[in-house]
């Protein structure tokens, strides 16, 4: 990437409270990531884990994403595993992060906040900020709609 002159990272964040227990929703996503995150990210059309389970902080993947016919690939570490509270990947070929933050609510049910960052923007896509910005925060909001839904409707972990 052409980092001249640093940006500011460039990101959509959504939360939303699922009618779900804390433990079940963190092992969805993050103890389940390998097996559940094409279930909730569709772009995702390859997915591999490249350490040896289970799930932690240090593991690494590798991603295929499709987006408008457009394939990009991309290496990533799970870069915070704390059960029942956070679960991150940050990518290693690729300024990205993804983060599920999880707080309990009421009885059962637990609040989702899922933030996807940009940490830098290549230098012809600058112009292009705030539409970059509006389309990671419509997949953001997309992101939770489809993990609540998966959730609620009994999906295994």
């Amino acid at each position: 990437m052409l980092g001249i002159g640093g940006t500011k990272p460039v990101a959509g964040r959504s939360e939303d409270v699922v009618a779900c227990p804390v433990a079940k929703a963190y092992a969805f996503i993050g103890e389940g990531f390998f097996n559940n995150y094409p279930r909730w990210c569709p772009q995702v059309v390859e997915l591999q884990e490249l350490s040896p389970p289970p799930v932690r902080e240090g593991s690494l993947g590798r991603q295929v994403t499709r987006d408008r016919g457009i394939d990009s690939e991309s290496t990533f570490q799970v870069a915070a595993f704390a059960p029942a509270s956070v679960f991150e990947i940050e990518g290693l070929s690729e300024p990205f992060r993804s983060s599920y933050a999880f707080h309990a609510e009421s009885e059962g049910s637990t609040r989702i906040v899922f933030t996807f960052e940009l940490k830098e923007l290549d230098l012809v896509m600058r112009p292009f900020q705030k539409l970059i910005r509006t389309a990671l925060q419509e997949g953001a909001d997309q992101t939770v709609e489809n993990i609540k839904r998966l959730l609620e409707s009994g999906a295994p972990a």
